[in-house]
């Protein structure tokens, strides 16, 4: 059967509802059973088939681009606003009136055998002026808004929580907003960009939500020495960033869970055959660490010995592999057993 474009439209029918509705669909081949828009291998409907004939995922999709949306309306960009702060978009030009081609003999690289074509720039088309400046903007929120992941913002619902403006507004108190912007970043990166944004409370594990993220992301370090994760970040770009001395370069910034006496009893009994696979990756056994180097050394060390072979400038083996304890003629290994 041959279809005239826009003239004739095949009429798709579900055979497996009461009535047989017709689905928005002009796919002759369209399975029924599964999701009308994304035909997915896996996007089987539950029966009844719902009135949309969608599955989960697509009925949160933009109908106009398919762009993920909240509750699966029209995005922001198909309805004209900023995707940033919800503003009105100002008139655009078509985007095929901005594509310029050069003539091979106007070249200036001096390849003339091919025609040179430049497209406009479209990706931040769906931002108002003030948003697509907001890095270099002058108001100092905005600027650090614009440094918070679209994902981030997209879970929070779209907005930005007022509880973290007012840790913005907080921060730019003692910091700059090119600071604040580093700190969201690197800790964005390092940390939150391949981890979940939303977790449930279960047992002894706390929950948290998109906006608990976006806070943790802007909140100081938890260190007396006033540092950054763990740093003192240098003031010229000459000069390196400094451990700091008193969480002796963040390794005493981990999180510890609280527990209460009992539980701490039963995991201090507990052999390792008892632990579960979660308590057995997140297990740390006690250790010291070197004192040397002001603190900042760290290094796992074995009592009754407070300081790394290192710190205590211990001499070399024989074997030029390790230093040994100057009280044993040579290293563990040369040592006779």
């Amino acid at each position: 059967m041959n279809l005239r474009y826009n003239t004739d439209r095949a009429i798709v029918r579900c055979d497996q509802c009461p009535g047989q509705p017709i689905l928005p669909t002009h796919v002759e081949d369209t399975d029924t059973r599964r999701c009308v828009r994304c035909q997915g291998e896996h996007r089987w409907l539950s029966q009844p088939h719902p009135e949309d004939h969608l599955c989960r995922v697509c009925r949160r999709e933009c109908p106009g681009c398919r762009a993920l949306t909240p509750n699966g309306e029209l995005c922001r960009g198909c309805k004209g606003r900023c995707r940033t702060c919800a503003g009105p978009l100002p008139e655009r030009p078509e985007y095929a009136s901005g594509i310029s081609h050069v003539e091979p003999a106007r070249r200036k690289d001096h390849r003339s055998r091919w025609t040179q074509t430049f497209f406009p720039r479209s990706w931040d088309w769906d931002q108002c002026p003030a948003c697509q400046n907001a890095a270099r903007a002058a108001e100092p929120l905005r600027a650090v808004l614009a440094a918070l992941p679209p994902k981030l913002v997209f879970a929070c619902g779209g907005g930005v929580p007022p509880t973290v403006v007012n840790a913005i507004y907080d921060e730019l108190q003692r910091h700059t907003p090119a600071q604040l912007a580093a700190r969201i970043e690197r800790r964005w990166w390092r940390s939150w960009c391949s981890r979940p944004l939303t977790r449930k409370a279960a047992g002894h594990t706390e929950g948290y939500r998109p906006d608990d993220v976006a806070l943790w992301l802007l909140t100081p370090t938890r260190c007396s020495g006033r540092c950054e994760d763990g740093w003192h970040l240098a003031d010229r770009p000459d000069r390196d960033d400094e451990p700091c001395t008193v969480c002796r370069g963040g390794r005493l910034l981990v999180p510890h869970r609280e527990t209460d006496d009992d539980l701490a009893e039963v995991k201090e009994s507990a052999t390792a055959a008892d632990r579960t696979p979660g308590e057995a990756v997140a297990y740390r056994p006690p250790m010291a660490e070197c004192t040397g180097n002001n603190g900042a050394c760290g290094l796992p060390v074995r009592p009754p010995h407070t300081q790394c072979p290192t710190c205590l400038n211990w001499p070399w083996c024989a074997c030029r592999r390790r230093r040994y304890n100057p009280e044993k003629s040579a290293c563990s290994s040369c040592a006779p057993q």
